[in-house]
């Protein structure tokens, strides 16, 4: 069963937090996130477990409604969204930064994928920055190609 787009606002000043849970789908409700009264729109997408299509078409359209001087921030994007980010344009605009996301990482030990909560300030010309299992300490290999799921951070 899908699982309904739900967020949760908190609004401090002319700055406003969201937190998306759920779907990014054609049943997504982008409407409730209003439109004017903000400089500063921070996206928390952490708990965010999908998005089609027609939610990257009405994501795209919720952001074409927003004043270009306005402040876009992307934060904890899993993977499917640095996905998007990649593959469509206008998902990332000239107005918005990616505070962290969310980096693929195989650790052989537990022969398990872990995902490890990054910066761009983290990652140096496109490459992974290496990290460690907590339990083991062994180093873990990065478990994507790293020129393409880098590839919006430039430079």
């Amino acid at each position: 069963m899908a699982q309904n787009l739900k967020i949760t606002t908190e609004v401090q000043g002319r700055k406003i937090q969201l937190a998306l849970k759920g779907y990014i789908n054609e049943d997504a409700d982008l409407a409730q996130i209003p439109l004017a009264g903000f400089d500063q729109y921070l996206f928390d997408f952490n708990e965010v477990e999908l998005i089609n299509s027609c939610g990257i078409r009405d994501w795209i359209g919720f952001l074409d409604k927003l004043s270009p001087k306005t402040k876009i921030v992307y934060s904890r994007c899993p993977q499917i969204i640095i996905e998007q980010i990649n593959m469509v344009q206008g998902f990332l605009r000239p107005n918005c930064v990616i505070e962290s996301f969310y980096a693929p990482y195989f650790c052989e030990h537990h022969d398990s994928e872990k995902k490890i909560l990054l910066k761009v300030s983290d990652v140096k010309g496109r490459k992974a920055p290496k990290m460690c299992c907590e339990e083991t300490g062994e180093e873990m290999e990065f478990d994507a190609i790293e020129e393409q799921y880098f590839y919006f951070i430039k430079g």
